[in-house]
């Protein structure tokens, strides 16, 4: 009986979610109504799949129990690495995979920081996320890489039946992480390190090689991201990803991952993205101060963590 209660309230908190979307478009469009014309949203679906990309691995990272603040300066790395090779004259397709792996061993680095060496993940992060900015400015001295390539003029700015590519990519990204929860062992096995580590760890599970993993595949979806970025925007600088990191958090919390970890999906990751997207665009529409963005986006990350311990521990009491 207990069970089914907690079931519900949680069923109830992932509708109001969706409820409170709904809500807010409506609310928007009466505001200002170029929201919801044609050009205005592929635009807000090209702005959401960057962030969603990142959130699609920040997702498995927080289930875990653990949180990735470097993710914007690894999405930072990767545009300005894939320009510089572009402007090489390396192949763009291993330009991408090369892309790829550098995210994979910042992954491993920062993996093995966390799991072996046991430094919290969001001390680990951080000074993962300032080794590489440096890493970052040294390439670029903080001069922006343009890029002249059109494969990635059509990744960025074009679509496939009307659908900008890159929420392909995002797509792509969410249905990865999706299968990799639901129907791989690894995935099992990044709920049961969220849920207690240790008891994990007792039952047999190589809790240190699923973090490292984890961290490692959320690095190289941050690196993807950074790739998408720098196709769409068509210059790759040190501050494009800046900030994706507190999007992607609020973005994951608010679609229901618990923060303590355990618990979360994918797919409702997507409703946390399209939330966090709505709110940047309408501001954008509205022409509200860009400064006062980081003030709601630091409220809401705030309120949706409050409000999800506040949840925890009314049904733990009960």
């Amino acid at each position: 009986m207990k069970a089914m209660k907690n079931m519900k309230k949680i069923d109830l908190r992932s509708y109001g979610v969706v409820i409170g979307l709904v809500i807010l478009c409506i609310i928007v469009s009466l505001m200002a109504p170029s929201f919801f014309t044609i050009r205005n949203i592929l635009n807000l679906l090209r702005q959401i799949s960057i962030v969603g990309i990142i959130a699609a691995g920040m997702t498995l990272v927080i289930i875990s129990g653990n949180f990735d603040i470097s993710v914007g300066y690894i999405c930072c790395l990767a545009g300005v690495v894939t320009a510089k090779l572009l402007n090489m004259g390396v192949p763009l397709l291993v330009s991408m995979l090369a892309v790829l792996v550098v995210g994979a061993l910042t992954g491993v680095c920062t993996g093995f920081v966390v799991s072996v060496v046991r430094i919290p993940s969001m001390i680990a992060t951080l000074g993962m996320g300032q080794v590489v900015n440096g890493i970052l400015l040294m390439i670029c001295h903080g001069y922006p890489q343009s890029i002249d390539n059109d494969v990635m003029d059509f990744i960025g700015k074009d679509g496939i039946l009307g659908v900008p590519v890159p929420v392909y990519f995002f797509l792509f990204s969410i249905i990865l992480v999706s299968f990799v929860l639901k129907k791989t062992e690894f995935g099992r096995h990044i709920y049961a390190v969220g849920g207690n580590e240790e008891a994990s760890r007792l039952c047999g599970i190589h809790t240190k090689k699923v973090v490292i993993m984890l961290f490692t595949l959320s690095s190289m979806l941050a690196a993807l991201s950074g790739i998408i970025l720098t196709a769409r925007v068509g210059t790759a600088t040190a501050t494009a990803g800046s900030g994706y990191e507190l999007d992607a958090i609020a973005a994951v919390v608010i679609g229901g991952t618990c923060v303590s970890g355990g618990e979360g999906s994918a797919w409702k990751t997507i409703i946390g993205v399209m939330f966090m997207g709505v709110i940047s665009n309408s501001f954008n529409l509205l022409q509200v101060d860009v400064y006062f963005q980081y003030v709601l986006k630091g409220l809401i990350i705030l309120i949706a963590v409050g409000f999800d311990c506040v949840s925890r521990m009314r049904v733990e009491s009960k």
